[in-house]
């Protein structure tokens, strides 16, 4: 498999949050594993577009779902370890975009993983990929606010 390099402007990213390592989330060897480092992305993501007041679904079964997941891992992650996770958007289209994620150490700013989430508009009752709307356009346009 061919590596392809995940370079962001950190112009880019607009919204940090917290989360510490729990025993859980590590294999044998007191690292995190790749699922829990996955589903840590999910939450910080999650956490974004709930800063930014875009529902998961709204009233009309409208929402957003991700279908690609890139992940670039620089360094292993141990237990106990406080993650700081800065999430940005690339320029978005019609009907979807990328959410980046930068995953750094708390206490000494050391880049520990890096990823590009695409999303894309969904109706959920038509269970089919849909344009986005422009509430979820205005709330998540990059150049429309700033950390």
């Amino acid at each position: 498999m061919s590596k392809q390099e995940l370079v962001f402007d950190d112009d880019l990213f607009v919204f940090e949050t917290v989360m510490r390592v729990r025993h859980t989330e590590a294999d044998v060897g007191q690292h995190m594993t790749v699922e829990s480092l996955t589903a840590l992305l999910s939450e910080a993501r999650l956490r974004f577009l709930y800063a930014k007041g875009v529902k998961e679904i709204n009233a009309d079964h409208q929402g957003l779902i991700i279908d690609k997941l890139q992940l670039d891992i620089v360094s292993r992650i141990r237990v106990r370890e406080e993650l700081l996770f800065e999430v940005g958007v690339e320029p978005i289209y019609d009907n979807g975009g990328n959410i980046i994620l930068k995953v750094t150490r708390m206490h000494t700013g050391e880049i520990v993983a890096k990823a590009r989430q695409h999303f894309r508009g969904y109706d959920f009752n038509l269970n089919k990929v849909t344009k986005l709307d422009n509430t979820i356009k205005e709330a998540l346009y990059p150049h429309l606010f700033r950390l």
